[in-house]
C-alpha cells in the first residue's frame, strides 16, 4: 500500500508540475505582448488571445468550429476574408420585401480578416450576431457568452433624421483597407462622417469590395456623429466604366451589387449610403438613375439616408441626370473643387469662388436648393511650374502643411480678390512655386453661398486633410448665423 501510495503522489506531482507548467507558458505567451486581451467563454479563460483594436475586438480564427459556429461561414486564408453565404444564412431585414431581396440577390459576402504578428483575426463585433453572441470588453479582457438565438442577422428599420431648417456638414473619410481612427472629439460643426468603405469589383460579377469597420461605427456615434458608407464604382481602376456600364444593363450584377451595398450598410450600422460612383460612360446617365432608384426603394425600407455626388454641370458630364438623380435621394453633393486638378495643364486654384459660385447656380436649375450639398476642399495644391509657366508637379496638400511651408519660408501670402483667397509663391531651385491657399478665410466665403443660395449644407474632400480648427468656421457660419466678416482677418 505504501508503495502504491507513493507511486500516486509521484503522478500526481507531476501532472501538477504539468498544469503549472502549461498555465506558465500561456501567461507567459500574453505578457510577451502588451496590447492582446484575455478571452473568456461562458466564464471560462481559453487558451487563445485576442486584440482590442480602435474600438473593435479581433479574435483568432483558431475559435472556429471549437468555440464560434456558423455552417455557412468560413475564413479564406489566402485573400484574408471571412466568407459569409447568405443563402444559408436566417437573416432578417427591416421587412420581408427587403430580407427576400437580400436573400436572392446578395449571395456570399466578405468581412476583411486582421493580420496580427503573422496570425489572422476576426472582427467579434460585425459577427456576434452570426455566431448566436454576446460580448464585452473589460480592460484587457473580452467576455463572450452564448445567447439563445434562432437568427443569424437581424437589421431593423432605422430612424431616418432629416433636419429641418438646419444646414448640414459631412466630411469624407478616405479609408484603405484599415480604416483610420474616428477624430478624437466631436467638432461642433461637423455633423457627418463618410468612410470610403464599399467598391464595385471591376469584373467581380456584382460583388462588392467590403473595407467596413464597426469599431469606427460605434466610436462615431459615441461622438455624435453619423455614419453614411461611400459607395463606389471603383473608378480609379481600368476597365471600371465597361464594368459599370455592365452592371447597369445586366438585372443579375445590378441586384447583386445593390443588396450587397445594402446588407455591408446594415452590418456595419451606418446611418446612410452616399453614392460616388463617377467616370460614368454619358450613355449610363439613365443606368445611374435606375441603379440609384434601385437603392433607395431598399435604404427608404430600411430607413437609411442616401446622398449622391455629381461633378459640376458641364457638357463632357451628361451621364448626371441631377433632375432625376435628385428625386431618388435625400441630398445631391456637387463637387465644387478640382477647378485645376492633378492633370490641369496650367496652375490655378483647386475652386476659386466665381468658379463654384457658377457651379451652384448650374446646379440649381436641376436640383431643389434643400437637397444641395455644396462640396468643399479642405486640400489645395503646390503648383511648382517653370519659366514658361509649364506645371512640372502639383502634388495635393494638407491645410497644416501649407501653414508649415508659409512658417518655414517666412512668407507672407497676398489676398485674392476675385478668387477669394490668399496666394503665396516662393522659388525652389530652378522653378517656382505657386500656392492657392484654403484658409478659414477661403472656406467662409464658400461657405456663405450656402447662406445666399439657401443650400442644405457642406460636404468635404476630405477629413484628414483639414485643420482641427477649420471647423469653428462650419459651426459659426452654419449654426450659429455668424456673419463670413467674422473670419476676414488678414494673415
Amino acid at each position: 500500500m505504501k508503495k502504491r501510495t507513493l507511486s500516486w503522489l509521484i503522478l500526481i506531482s507531476m501532472a501538477v508540475v504539468g498544469i503549472n507548467s502549461l498555465f506558465l507558458l500561456f501567461f507567459t505567451t500574453f505578457q510577451t505582448n502588451k496590447d492582446s486581451c484575455l478571452i473568456y467563454y461562458n466564464g471560462a479563460l481559453i487558451f487563445h488571445r485576442g486584440y482590442y483594436i480602435n474600438n473593435t475586438p479581433y479574435l483568432p480564427i483558431g475559435l472556429f468550429g471549437t468555440y464560434l459556429n456558423n455552417q455557412g461561414m468560413k475564413a479564406d486564408k489566402i485573400k484574408e476574408r471571412l466568407v459569409i453565404d447568405l443563402s444559408k444564412q436566417k437573416i432578417v431585414m427591416a421587412d420581408e420585401a427587403t430580407t427576400q431581396f437580400i436573400k436572392d440577390n446578395a449571395g456570399s459576402i466578405s468581412i476583411p480578416l486582421r493580420n496580427i504578428e503573422g496570425e489572422l483575426f476576426f472582427p467579434l463585433n460585425t459577427t456576434a450576431q452570426f455566431f448566436h453572441v454576446k460580448y464585452q470588453v473589460e480592460g484587457k479582457e473580452i467576455r463572450i457568452k452564448d445567447l439563445r438565438s434562432q437568427t443569424d442577422f437581424h437589421a431593423p428599420k432605422k430612424r431616418k433624421v432629416i433636419p429641418e431648417g438646419e444646414k448640414i456638414s459631412l466630411a469624407w473619410d478616405y479609408a484603405g483597407t484599415i480604416t483610420p481612427s474616428t477624430p478624437a472629439i466631436k467638432y461642433e460643426g461637423l455633423d457627418i462622417l463618410a468612410p470610403t468603405w464599399f467598391h464595385l469589383i471591376t469584373n467581380g460579377g456584382g460583388n462588392i469590395e467590403n473595407n467596413g469597420d464597426k469599431g469606427y461605427t460605434d466610436a462615431a456615434h459615441a461622438k455624435g456623429y453619423q455614419v453614411w458608407a461611400t459607395i463606389t464604382n471603383n473608378m480609379s481602376t481600368k476597365g471600371s466604366t465597361a464594368f459599370t456600364t455592365k452592371t447597369f444593363q445586366n438585372s443579375v450584377l445590378l441586384n447583386k451589387s445593390v443588396a450587397q451595398y445594402l446588407f455591408y450598410s446594415c452590418l456595419y450600422g451606418v446611418d446612410g449610403i452616399n453614392i460616388d460612383y463617377e467616370d460614368v460612360a454619358d450613355q449610363d446617365a439613365s443606368g445611374l438613375v435606375a441603379f440609384t432608384s434601385l437603392l433607395r426603394n431598399y435604404t427608404e425600407r430600411q430607413g437609411l439616408i442616401l446622398s449622391i455626388d455629381t461633378l459640376i454641370p458641364r457638357p463632357w458630364t451628361v451621364e448626371y441626370d441631377r433632375a432625376a438623380l435628385a428625386n431618388n435621394v435625400d441630398y445631391l453633393a456637387v463637387m465644387t473643387y478640382d477647378e485645376h486638378y492633378s492633370g490641369s495643364p496650367d496652375a490655378g486654384s483647386v475652386a476659386s469662388l466665381p468658379w463654384a459660385e457658377e457651379a451652384v447656380q448650374a446646379t440649381l436649375k436641376e436640383v431643389p436648393s434643400s437637397k444641395l450639398l455644396l462640396g468643399v476642399p479642405l486640400y489645395t495644391r503646390i503648383w511648382t511650374v517653370d519659366n514658361t509657366g509649364k506645371v512640372i508637379k502639383n502634388p495635393a496638400v494638407k491645410m497644416p502643411a501649407v501653414r508649415s511651408i508659409l512658417s518655414e519660408k517666412d512668407l507672407t501670402p497676398v489676398w485674392l480678390e476675385k478668387e477669394k483667397q490668399y496666394y503665396v509663391e516662393y522659388p525652389e531651385d530652378l522653378y517656382r512655386n505657386k500656392i492657392w491657399i484654403e484658409d478659414s478665410r477661403s472656406i467662409s466665403n464658400r461657405l456663405n453661398l450656402i447662406a445666399k443660395y439657401d443650400l442644405a449644407g457642406a460636404a468635404c474632400w476630405q477629413l484628414r486633410q483639414g485643420e482641427d480648427s477649420i471647423w469653428s468656421v462650419f459651426q459659426g457660419m452654419l449654426k450659429e448665423n455668424q456673419p463670413m466678416d467674422v473670419y476676414q482677418q488678414p494673415y
